[in-house]
């Protein structure tokens, strides 16, 4: 038997439990959670521009402890006892629910300016020879913790609107997903890029997956409207240069602070869960954040000021990088597909938060807020 084809247990465990931990740890023991790339029949693929960033052991004793719970995937820390630790993390959803395959997510972090977020150690996208019974990624681990949107300050927004100024240094012909390979581009699209039709097509997948559910809540003029706000910047993005390597998902709760920057005196920040990244918009990180739709723990509450200070930080630091791109000197078009991506995400997310509102207490208290928000800002009476 070929060492990555370790015996699975009988039932499939769940990825957040106490059984996945010591199955994590005895892989870990085995040395089976991360091999390096062998052929290109391998399971686990390892970009070989990181390969430096392998622990200098891959078997042995580690301890394990589950670092979080995300909507899509657990994230478990593995501690080995001559290591840094890694970051294992593992879906918890079916594989049509992720946005796409975990080799992209694995891509892109290869493409990463130093520093900005982890460094790509492995992947495995086959969960039938998974040693853990399901697919995951690898990485190193960034140190900090996520802030609470209220505790949000203006120096917090200014080290954010540097950092992903930083990781949209990296440009991107289009939309569309990093390869690994010799061309990391290979599979965005040539020609003029659209958004109007993955909005179409995504209301229609939510009206068919969560019917009830948006009539139930009263969703659909939501929807309408988050689709003529898409529709009414579409001649423009049509139009658009400057993509960038974005990370897609750029909430709250994927930024961690980690004291403060020597040179800057600002906080120090991080990136993680790189699981929407892909060439895009840089306007659609920038909308992510927050503003005047939110909710939960995942958007910062900011006034029309404050959106316009970190837009102006942003667009500064661009600059200080390379030559920037009309895409983001042209303040008054960003700020529109700004408004774009934010009608787009956020409705997205109330639909999921909506579908989840039955069963977990979280995604009750937070309905009503990401609603009322969400439609003071499309113009839909609450």
């Amino acid at each position: 038997m070929a060492p990555h084809q370790s015996e699975h247990p009988p039932a499939l465990l769940d990825p957040a439990s106490p059984a996945m931990g010591e199955l994590l740890a005895e892989a870990w023991r085995a040395g089976t959670l991360v091999l390096p790339l062998r052929d290109e029949t391998s399971p686990v693929r390892l970009p070989g521009l990181h390969r430096s960033v392998l622990p200098s052991s891959l078997s042995g004793r580690a301890r394990v402890a589950l670092a979080g719970v995300g909507e899509r995937f657990a994230a478990w820390r593995v501690i080995p006892q001559e290591n840094a630790p890694v970051i294992v993390r593992i879906p918890h959803v079916a594989p049509g629910e992720l946005h796409q395959d975990l080799a992209h997510e694995i891509a892109a972090l290869t493409l990463l300016p130093t520093e900005v977020g982890p460094a790509p150690i492995a992947v495995h996208d086959d969960a039938a020879s998974s040693p853990l019974g399901h697919p995951y990624v690898v990485t190193t681990e960034m140190p900090g913790t996520a802030a609470a949107p209220p505790a949000w300050t203006a120096a917090h927004l200014r080290a954010h609107a540097a950092h992903l100024a930083r990781l949209h240094a990296v440009p991107a012909p289009g939309r569309g997903p990093v390869s690994l390979g010799e061309d990391p581009w290979a599979a965005v699209p040539a020609g003029p890029q659209h958004l109007l039709p993955e909005v179409e097509a995504e209301v229609a997948a939510w009206r068919a997956a969560h019917g009830a559910v948006i009539r139930e809540h009263g969703l659909s003029p939501l929807l309408e409207a988050a689709l003529e706000t898409v529709a009414a910047v579409e001649g423009q993005f049509a139009q658009l240069e400057g993509f960038v390597l974005a990370h897609g998902d750029l909430c709250a709760t994927n930024i961690l602070w980690d004291g403060r920057d020597e040179t800057t005196g600002l906080p120090r920040v991080q990136y993680i869960d790189f699981e929407w990244a892909q060439g895009d918009d840089p306007a659609r990180d920038l909308a992510i954040l927050g503003g005047a739709v939110h909710g939960g723990p995942w958007y910062v509450p900011l006034a029309e000021d404050q959106v316009g200070e970190f837009v102006a930080a942003y667009v500064r630091a661009r600059g200080e990088q390379s030559e920037v791109p009309a895409s983001v000197t042209d303040v008054p078009s960003l700020r529109e597909r700004m408004r774009a991506w934010t009608a787009y995400e956020r409705t997205a997310m109330l639909v999921h938060v909506a579908s989840r509102a039955a069963t977990r207490a979280s995604h009750r208290r937070v309905l009503p807020v990401l609603r009322g928000t969400l439609a003071d800002e499309l113009g839909v009476p609450a």
